[in-house]
């Protein structure tokens, strides 16, 4: 049902365009997907939906020892559709017989995150500070607005009444820095919220994090500074940094919440370590 039934309306197009062999699953419930994943065995999954779905695939693919590494698809439909705009996938269900045919394979890091709700893996981005109070009021959106007006009226309604917070981050094992944030985002992609430019370096294949500090930012900076976040030109910003990493710890007195992949993903103190290559994704030619 992702994006109001989007995603299920989609699939049915492009398989109504072309031949495709494939074993066809519907979740009926939040963990379907992530099961149904983790019970593939060596064949390649196809992800039909938003990020979340994609990432509860990913969490079921990385469930299980594999001999070989796990191959996945994802058809994004969904509300936010973050990760396809880092590694884009067919825009007609009439090219997406030819695409799953195709042999066009990518190797992809995951990042792996433990947090207060335990051990969960992620694929575009997760993120400490307002992420998760954005997450939550885009989650009682309207889906046929998209994910693009949602998430854009959650972020202004968090940037109003979110206050921001005192942090502890070690970098790669280094020692820790204190820091008051509006958000720490750990970006495996480059874009997140639908459709914010967040981490314009990030690269899902280079065995790092992107991470980007948003300082203490006020309330009125941080609403003017909106159209930075989609052209992905906030660095201009004093309060913004860019730093890579491949581990990091984040702690918090009281604790902050965590996203990731849109989903919310318990509260600090957390660790984010990358694992190069943990996927082949078919990323078209």
């Amino acid at each position: 049902m992702a994006g109001g039934g989007r995603a299920r309306r989609y699939w049915r197009r492009c398989a109504a365009a072309g031949a495709i062999q494939a074993e066809v699953v519907y979740t009926s419930a939040r963990g379907d997907a992530r099961r149904f994943a983790a019970g593939a065995g060596s064949r390649l999954v196809v992800a039909v939906g938003g990020d979340g779905t994609a990432n509860e695939v990913v969490n079921g693919l990385l469930d299980t020892a594999a001999v070989a590494r796990p191959r996945l698809a994802v058809l994004q439909c969904g509300t936010g559709s973050d990760w396809q705009r880092t590694v884009p996938g067919p825009r007609r269900p009439d090219e997406t017989a030819a695409w799953l045919a195709g042999d066009h394979w990518r190797p992809i890091d995951v990042g792996r995150l433990e947090s207060t709700a335990g051990r969960r893996h992620f694929l575009n981005a997760a993120d400490v500070g307002i992420g998760a109070a954005v997450v939550r009021r885009a989650e009682r959106g309207v889906p046929a607005l998209g994910g693009t007006v949602n998430f854009l009226a959650a972020a202004v309604v968090s940037l109003l009444r979110y206050r921001n917070t005192w942090v502890r981050m070690a970098l790669d094992g280094g020692p820790p820095a204190t820091m008051r944030i509006r958000t720490i985002a750990v970006a495996n992609g480059v874009y997140f919220g639908g459709g914010m430019r967040i981490a314009p370096q990030a690269r899902p294949d280079d065995g790092a994090f992107e991470v980007v500090v948003i300082g203490d930012v006020s309330r009125w900076l941080g609403l003017r500074s909106l159209p930075l976040l989609y052209r992905g030109t906030h660095g201009r910003l004093a309060q913004v940094r860019f730093v890579s990493a491949r581990r990091l710890l984040i702690e918090a007195d009281p604790p902050v919440g965590i996203e990731a992949d849109g989903e919310l993903a318990g509260e600090t103190p957390a660790t984010f370590e990358i694992i190069p290559g943990a996927l082949e994704i078919l990323a078209g030619p």
